[in-house]
């Protein structure tokens, strides 16, 4: 495709010869002949320190906000020079143009939110697999269509190039249907702006990524941003789907209003989904599920409230999407777990292990109030706070975990390049003197090993944290690391309480 094409409707402005471009790419490495650079700004380093390298791998054109200084022009006379105003935003538009507008020809569910992101994407794509719909998947664990994984995720929402080869490859595969979990960062950062939507679903807004929004108002802006896609796309039949319980339901119902078709869910206000005779039990959450013209019995495998509004919203995003309220139901029903989303680990032990990716404290809080419904002796949980990340989370999170376990056990979580007994000094701030029934355990196989060997029948094992990474991020490395793998082996080396 001629570069003049790709660049078909942005405001970037482009010297040089109108190459034959075949690959996009951010990534100065993979720059060859044929490549077009965008020299994207980062968190630690600006691509525009390495157009030079790209260019002299071959690149055919390169597209940065800065300007191009003369020498570097005139040393490579056969390439391209694309200046823009606004990187973020001609990268997403290049991209859909190079890859032909695949989400048009998809129908597009977006997830944002806090919280359950993953969660309510696994269940639509469940309930959108038994309709035969072979939907795609784009979100925090892996990339997958029709249940096959592709890769795993290296974000929650790629960058925009990234993005639209994965729902080209999506169309390729005759996916229906892409359902996708929509990061703030990815709408802050225009990865979605050329994603036509059909339908946008709100979950929640918690306290999280203040290290990268600032305020809680400004990460609000953020995932409100979803919704002005959604009524910019140019499908028919777009609809919002709002959790009527969140304090913040009321100004985007208002938003909204006029716009487009919104659906909401629930439990305590009213709503067109709403969840009624809650039971948390040990090993399923039932409810009935009511609109205002049916009520149907559900259980679900998964644990907890929450699980009840994930639930709710895979509904309502599914109806949205022309499925039965029955066939919904029956695709809740049908998936097993999530992983990493209080996962259990069962080796027919006498206490129970769950591994939960709760990394804020209003997570934290709300998976020990799940756990706290069902029969259990003691609490004991494990966690810990990301290094590098926000830090205002982790004072609440000490005192959540130790004012509603019987035991916590404070270690690492993934600590970059942040020294570990700093995080653990914001964290025992919060906590020392109020509460004595903690202890500190830098090394997470080692603090793992303590909470499992702690257990005695009847107490609940939580570990929380990295739910499903299989990795862990130090000053000098990446190790693998897993918590269902750790877990796993603390439980078998104690012997005689597992089958």
């Amino acid at each position: 495709m001629k570069l003049s094409l790709i660049l078909e409707n942005t405001a970037a402005q482009f010297a040089g010869p109108d190459a034959e471009i075949s690959a996009v790419v951010n990534d100065s490495r993979l720059a060859a002949p044929g490549a077009v650079f965008f020299a994207l700004p980062g968190a630690r380093t600006d691509g525009a320190r390495f157009i030079a390298q790209a260019l002299e791998k071959g690149a055919s054109a390169v597209v940065s906000a800065q300007e191009f200084p003369r020498e570097l022009k005139d040393g490579y006379p056969g390439a391209a020079f694309v200046k823009t105003a606004d990187l973020a935003v001609t990268l997403s538009r290049a991209a859909a143009n190079f890859y032909g507008h695949p989400s048009k020809k998809l129908r597009i569910f977006g997830i944002t939110g806090t919280k359950g992101k993953t969660t309510t994407a696994y269940l639509l794509e469940n309930i959108l697999r038994l309709g035969g719909a072979r939907p795609g998947v784009i979100g925090t664990i892996d990339y997958r269509v029709d249940g096959r994984v592709i890769s795993a995720a290296a974000n929650t929402t790629p960058l925009a190039h990234d993005l639209q080869e994965l729902l080209s490859k999506m169309s390729a595969a005759d996916a229906l249907t892409a359902v996708m979990e929509v990061s703030s960062h990815a709408l802050a950062l225009g990865r979605v702006e050329d994603v036509d939507f059909d339908v946008a679903a709100f979950t929640n807004l918690q306290r999280d990524h203040l290290d990268f929004h600032k305020d809680r108002e400004s990460y609000f802006q953020a995932k409100a941003r979803i919704f002005e896609l959604l009524e910019r796309s140019a499908k028919k039949d777009k609809c919002a789907v709002i959790n009527a319980d969140d304090e913040r339901a009321p100004a985007l119902l208002k938003s909204l209003k006029g716009k487009m078709k919104v659906l909401t869910f629930g439990i305590d206000r009213h709503a067109d989904f709403r969840a009624e005779k809650i039971e948390v039990l040990e090993d399923m959450t039932r409810f009935v599920l009511k609109t205002d013209q049916e009520s149907l019995p559900v259980k679900l495998h998964l644990l907890g409230c929450h699980n009840i509004y994930n639930a709710l919203a895979a509904i309502a995003c599914a109806s949205a999407g022309g499925v039965t309220m029955h066939s919904a139901v029956e695709g809740v029903e049908a998936l097993k777990n999530v992983p990493g989303r209080l996962e259990r680990v069962d080796l027919g032990q006498e206490y129970r292990v769950f591994v939960d990716y709760a990394h804020t404290d209003a997570a934290l809080e709300n998976v020990l109030s799940n756990l706290k419904l069902m029969p259990h002796s003691r609490i004991i949980t494990l966690f810990g706070c990301g290094g590098d990340r926000d830090r205002t989370k982790r004072g609440p999170m000490g005192k959540i975990a130790c004012s509603m376990s019987d035991v916590t056990i404070i270690t690492s979580d993934n600590p970059r390049t942040e020294d570990p007994a700093q995080i653990f000094s914001d964290i025992e701030q919060a906590i020392k003197g109020e509460f004595s029934s903690y202890e500190l355990i830098p090394d997470r196989k080692e603090a793992i090993t303590k909470a499992v060997g702690l257990a005695r029948k009847g107490d609940i094992v939580l570990i929380a944290g990295k739910g499903h990474e299989t990795y862990q991020i130090l000053k000098d490395s990446t190790i693998h690391f897993s918590d269902v793998e750790t877990a796993t082996e603390a439980i078998k080396n104690r012997g005689g309480d597992a089958k």
